[in-house]
Order: C-alpha cells, then structure tokens, then sequence
C-alpha cells in the first residue's frame, strides 16, 4: 500500500429508519408568526435535514413547527444540530 493511501472510512448509520431524499419546500414558523423558507434534504420517520433558503440566515428557535409549502401538512420539531444554512430537526411526538 502506497505511504499516501488511506483505509477506506467505514460510516456507521446510527439513525433507527431510514433516511429518504426529498425536494420538499417547506417554512419553519416560530409561534410569534415568523417564517423562514427551506428545503426538506432527506426525512426519516423520526426527523428531518433542513436546508435554509433565501438571502438571510434563519434564526431558530429550539422548538417550531414544520409547515409543509402549498399543503396544510404541519409538524411539531425540535432543533438537534445546525451548521451554516442546515440543521436536523426531531419530530415531536
């Protein structure tokens, strides 16, 4: 094996479902009415990958309710993790 080659990384999915690759357009809305456009990436049955969109960074509060774009479909979610314009969100029972 050459001095530079590297093992292969081997990724360990923790998550308990399997995840899904989505296009979804969808807000995050903070209870006081303000609302923040996003990109649904990938949805598990227990929670989401976000992507922000627009030209302002979306201020999160820990808790918000998802709202799917052009449908009545709304989900309660906590905030797990953010970087730069992404964050996961767990779905509140």
């Amino acid at each position: 094996m050459p001095r530079t080659a590297r093992p292969p990384t081997i990724f360990v999915e923790r998550r308990a479902s399997e995840r899904k690759a989505t296009a979804l357009l969808a807000f995050a809305q903070h209870p006081d009415g303000s609302r923040f456009p996003c990109r649904i990436q990938n949805l598990s049955d227990g929670g989401a990958m976000l992507e922000f969109l627009g030209p302002t960074a979306a201020v999160l509060e820990t808790a918000f309710d998802l709202v799917l774009a052009n449908s009545d479909t709304r989900y309660a979610v906590t905030l797990v993790w953010r970087k730069d314009r992404t964050a996961g969100v767990l779905f509140c029972a």
